[in-house]
């Protein structure tokens, strides 16, 4: 203990005595030990105790750098500007925020709610980069999730009121979940035909807007194709292209519902619930293209 005490005193930081005291903390009291260092706390001796417990008796912990990085206006500029773009923000008709500036200012700004969580956000903000800007260079994660949170926004609970596209549309995929539910299978196929449904719903609430583009290979993506009517040419765009690209996460939702459809008709002996249970298909399948249509 005469050799704990020598070697406790002289240290001159505390993170190189909290290795020391763990070879006897954990094995005498801390009375005991404050009659060789009268100056010890009651919270360095359970710092010690825990120290011991999480690393291990006299163990040396390598304390990781902590670094400061520079980062200019526009990159900020640029992460804002895709944190307010209409796939990560949705306008409220009603309400504010207030936002106090360092000299002391109030802003008053219009109330907006994000569709995502922030590390969400932050990832997709990653891959858009990648995507679109294989050069920027981003700012970190740490600062990123910061931003967010300054940055005033509500929560999404519900966008009932807000977006209805958005609102019918998750309710028509719990309502596949149920209808997947109430099929006479196996539990391995309920479970397999539900994780594509709610692979359907992640998709189309998060990268679906960042994939859809003015011009694409693949017909769900383009803009031009989408908004071109093929009865009147004065509404339509001819594309420099060929749509002969697949999506795999939108075809994966159209073999989901093509495949529930079959299921449903193998399944439902009766005519009259078979009908109805195709009916309940339809109406969600017409809201899920809906919002796809909306976003």
């Amino acid at each position: 203990m005469d050799g704990i005490s020598e070697a406790y005193k002289n240290s001159e930081k505390w993170t190189t005595r909290k290795e020391i005291l763990p070879i006897v903390a954990p094995k005498i009291s801390c009375k005991l030990i404050q009659s060789f260092l009268p100056g010890l706390t009651l919270y360095r001796f359970t710092a010690a105790r825990r120290h011991a417990l999480e690393y291990g008796t006299g163990c040396q912990v390598e304390r990781a750098p902590s670094t400061l990085t520079r980062f200019s206006d526009f990159q900020v500029e640029h992460f804002i500007d895709f944190i307010l773009s209409p796939h990560i923000c949705t306008d409220l008709p009603f309400g504010e925020q207030r936002l106090r500036l360092s000299t002391g200012v109030e802003l008053h700004v219009p109330n907006t709610i994000r569709n995502m969580i922030p590390s969400r956000i932050v990832d997709q903000y990653f891959e858009y980069i990648a995507e679109n800007n294989p050069g920027f260079p981003p700012l970190g994660r740490t600062s990123l999730l910061s931003l967010l949170n300054s940055c005033k926004a509500s929560r999404r609970h519900s966008l009932q009121g807000v977006n209805y596209f958005a609102a019918n549309a998750s309710l028509a995929f719990d309502n596949l979940i149920d209808m997947v539910n109430d099929l006479s299978l196996d539990s391995d196929s309920k479970k397999i035909l539900i994780d594509d449904v709610k692979r359907g719903r992640m998709y189309l609430k998060t990268d679906y807007k960042v994939y859809v583009q003015k011009s694409s290979t693949i017909a769900d993506h383009c803009i031009n194709y989408a908004l071109s009517q093929s009865n009147d040419t004065d509404y339509a765009e001819k594309c420099d292209h060929r749509h002969d690209d697949v999506c795999v996460e939108c075809n994966n939702l159209a073999v989901t519902l093509e495949k529930l459809r079959t299921m449903i008709k193998s399944s439902v002996t009766d005519n009259e619930l078979l009908d109805r249970e195709l009916a309940k298909l339809k109406m969600s399948t017409d809201a899920i293209e809906a919002w796809k249509c909306h976003q």
